[in-house]
């Protein structure tokens, strides 16, 4: 699953990129960011933040939209964020709080039960031995899951699903996921075990590879 073509051209930085959230070398007591330096941030940080929405709505089209409303709420807010912090952290947590508005608002419009929905994809789905490696893992570079793997992945809990996505997908370190969600490296890596695990059972034997 990779995050969708966008009108603003955002790619990741290598490591040690501002997107890790280092702050700048200049930044001291009382600094806060310019827009243009907020930008930088942002562009740095973006793909991981497309995965945190995906993984919390399940919808391409809607993770996109996502990320775009958080920037605009983060924004906004830029006089509240020191430098000196985390920035991918806390962007991540205002992704992760306009994604799931976005969520109850999609629940609100139901009116009738809806089949557990996966990762809605526009592009054909995947062959089933083409999405889960015999790791567990979710295959590199999938445009579309198939409807078992994308029934089986919704069932995972939000942050386990995340920590999937940012470490199978986004090819994202232990170290950077903890940092990016907020929670201890043993957590991030016991969830990615778990749900490889989990995806494992479920998906049994004629899906993988």
């Amino acid at each position: 699953m990779k995050p969708p073509a966008r009108d603003i051209s955002m790619r990741m930085d290598s490591a040690g990129s501002p997107g890790h959230g280092a702050a700048p070398p200049a930044a001291g007591p009382g600094a806060r960011l310019s827009p243009g330096e907020f930008s930088q941030r942002l562009e740095a940080v973006r793909t991981s933040l497309w995965y945190i929405a995906a993984g919390v709505l399940g919808d391409r089209s809607e993770a996109e939209d996502a990320v775009q409303e958080s920037a605009v709420t983060a924004l906004s807010k830029l006089t509240e964020f020191d430098p000196a912090t985390h920035f991918a952290a806390w962007m991540g947590q205002i992704v992760r709080n306009v994604a799931r508005n976005y969520l109850h608002k999609r629940q609100r419009r139901r009116t009738t039960p809806a089949a557990a929905a996966g990762l809605d994809t526009p592009a054909p789905a995947a062959t089933p031995d083409a999405v889960l490696t015999a790791r567990g893992d979710l295959a590199p570079g999938q445009d579309a899951f198939d409807d078992q793997v994308s029934a089986a992945l919704h069932r995972l809990e939000e942050t386990a699903r995340i920590c999937l996505l940012l470490r199978t997908l986004a090819d994202k370190p232990y170290r950077e996921i903890a940092s990016i969600l907020g929670i201890p490296e043993g957590t991030a890596m016991s969830h990615v075990h778990r749900s490889r695990a989990a995806l494992r059972q479920e998906l049994g034997g004629g899906h993988r590879r």
